[in-house]
């Protein structure tokens, strides 16, 4: 394999590791985010967490979903670094790079669900546990959104290589 064909796939690796670990910080604040219940008018307010707002669900969704697909495929990466060859013909890398589109978009709409619930709530005044909950929400979705564009990036390293 050519230098620039390794420097390639090794490029194509590293982003797979770095958007797994992206999706997992994710993961892990969107799962442990949580608060009071916002509403003063509750005499005992239950906990609260993401499993009160369906577009936070999803956003936890598409994180376990993102990181499952990029446990799947990164030892394809790590072998074809290795070995220096792709795993199986044109057909099998086209259909690794429509996956990944499709991870992409889903990882991508899951983050646009929790930041526009976010942006929602934060048009009304809420308590400062709230804010911080909200916050926390927002880190979560972005780190969803980093991960989006490293498999973006990955996507395009891959069809270069494929041409």
């Amino acid at each position: 394999m050519a230098s620039s064909e390794r420097a390639l796939a090794v490029a194509a690796l590293l982003l797979r590791v770095l958007t797994l670990l992206l999706l997992i910080a994710s993961l892990i604040i969107i799962a442990t985010d949580k608060i009071y219940s916002p509403f003063t008018d509750v005499e005992d307010p239950p906990n609260m967490t993401f499993r009160d707002f369906y577009a936070y669900r999803y956003v936890l969704s598409v994180a376990v979903i993102g990181c499952a697909y990029t446990l799947l495929v990164i030892p394809f990466a790590a072998i074809h670094v290795s070995q220096g060859k792709r795993i199986g013909h044109s057909r099998a890398t086209s259909f690794l790079i429509f996956t990944d589109v499709v991870c992409a978009v889903l990882i991508a709409t899951g983050a646009a669900a929790g930041l526009g619930l976010t942006v929602e709530f934060q048009r009304y005044p809420q308590n400062h546990d709230f804010k911080n909950f909200l916050n926390l929400v927002d880190a979560s979705c972005g780190l969803l959104l980093g991960a989006t564009v490293c498999m973006v990036i990955m996507i395009m390293i891959s069809v270069h290589s494929l041409t």
